[in-house]
């Protein structure tokens, strides 16, 4: 039957992971010394994207400034992106979590991403018409969100339930160690020559992603889809129990202070400070050092400690951030600014480690994705909001004020969420036995470590999805 004439998808039933019968799934979540190779080559390939995006978007968005594009219009661009992404990455999740390739279920779709991403970074520096800088930052961002909805989730794929905040620390440092160098030596690069630097960048994110894809060993998933993609049916998966929409909309406005100060710190530094690329670059990148040293901690913090301890902290440090904010003047105040953002970053995840310990393995694509719809659909509209703020009142300040106060709701809302799972009894997941049950039932802490082979088999059952 061709995909034209088959039927709509329809949500699978709910199932548990030890229905499935290939055992082929524990066996290499079993397998320690696999996994932590993975870890390696996972991280490998982060560090190359890294430190080519971490220089490239800024320089991208100045660009546009230089040749008269408004902070509104470039914010309106960056919105753009995130509302038509919150779409198309439910379609890329969907298709990777069934793929059914030699390669694996994400790395094909990596593979078809980079040609163009490179060829857009390529061509960026050449041009000076607006219309065609556009469209090639339009062809940027799409094949970036193709690598960006499934590159992370090998992280998730590959790695035991127990050890997923720690993991993720790692990745977080090695993509900060990759963003300091990136800042610092980039942006010098950039003052004197930036069409080398993009140049250099896409030669970089080329030849270690490949290496990474190339070593990776993804597990035995095996899960074809039943019919045509169909947009409800990952947010239906997703939202077997409806409390988890609380869920994924506090991690959708958590995101708001960290995208705005994202968006907006490099024309800040610009238009209060008068700094230069590389000045500002300098400054940034001791707080990227920084992120190196406690990406690690903060993973352990909240393995540890839970998640709302964890998420109690950020929120008293973007409170900071944003007072400081009001009084800084010079390079020193942005490193200062910079160190406050560096650790407040790292406990972002903890509100997204909620989710990864709720979520059935088998259907990783469909709950990430759901949240990826909410968070970027709900970032594109603050961040286009934020740059009219700032178009109207003139203040880059206004608008870090507008997402902390955003972040604080989404804070409530975590809380309100742990309440609902704690007053309303487990979901099904949980009642089934099903991994992350101790997060549906409101329990803040993770789960406790287990034998690696237990842990394997109450990640993804004897057998395969």
């Amino acid at each position: 039957m061709s995909e034209e004439s088959s039927p709509p998808m329809q949500p699978p039933a709910p199932q548990s992971c030890a229905e499935s019968s290939d055992a082929g799934v524990s066996a290499y979540y079993a397998d320690r010394k696999l996994m932590w190779r993975n870890v390696l080559w996972i991280t490998f390939g982060h560090f190359g994207l890294a430190l080519a995006v971490t220089i490239l978007v800024p320089l991208m968005n100045l660009r546009l400034k230089s040749i008269g594009v408004s902070d509104s219009g470039v914010g309106l661009l960056t919105s753009a992106n995130l509302w038509t992404v919150s779409f198309l990455v439910m379609y890329f999740s969907w298709k990777s979590d069934h793929c059914v390739s030699p390669l694996g279920r994400r790395t094909p779709f990596v593979l078809l991403s980079l040609p163009f991403l490179v060829l857009a970074t390529i061509l960026f520096p050449l041009f000076r018409a607006e219309w065609i800088l556009i469209g090639l930052m339009i062809v940027y961002y799409f094949f970036y969100d193709v690598t960006a909805s499934t590159y992370p989730l090998l992280s998730i794929d590959c790695v035991s339930k127990e050890v997923l905040a720690r993991v993720s620390g790692i990745v977080a440092i090695v993509i900060s160690a990759a963003g300091f160098l990136s800042a610092r030596l980039g942006a010098r690069m950039a003052d004197q020559h930036q069409t080398r630097v993009f140049i250099l960048c896409a030669a970089v994110m080329t030849i270690m992603m490949f290496l990474a894809l190339w070593q990776i060993k993804e597990p035995p998933f095996r899960h074809p889809a039943q019919g045509r993609f169909n947009l409800l049916a990952p947010i239906r998966v997703a939202c077997q129990d409806r409390r988890i929409l609380v869920l994924m909309l506090a991690v959708a406005l958590l995101n708001a202070f960290q995208m705005i100060f994202n968006t907006w710190m490099w024309f800040y530094a610009k238009s209060r400070l008068g700094l230069t690329i590389g000045d500002t670059g300098a400054a940034m990148s001791w707080g990227l050092l920084l992120k190196v040293l406690v990406s690690y901690p903060a993973g352990w913090l909240i393995d540890r400690f839970g998640s709302y301890v964890a998420l109690s902290i950020e929120w008293v440090l973007m409170l900071a951030l944003s007072l400081c904010a009001i009084r800084v003047t010079n390079a020193g105040g942005l490193i200062l600014l910079m160190v406050l953002f560096s650790l407040l970053t790292p406990l972002q995840v903890a509100g997204d480690t909620i989710l990864w310990k709720t979520m059935d393995k088998a259907d990783t694509g469909s709950y990430t994705s759901t949240v990826a719809l909410l968070r970027n659909f709900c970032t594109g509209t603050v961040i286009a909001i934020s740059g009219f703020l700032i178009r109207w009142t003139g203040s880059y300040v206004v608008a870090f004020w507008f997402g902390f106060a955003l972040s604080s709701v989404a804070l409530v809302i975590f809380f309100i969420y742990r309440w609902l799972m704690r007053s309303g009894g487990p979901s099904r997941l949980a009642a089934a036995g099903a991994p992350g049950g101790a997060a549906l039932s409101g329990d803040p802490h993770p789960l406790a470590p287990q034998d690696a082979v237990e842990q394997s088999i109450a990640i993804a059952g004897p057998a395969a999805p």
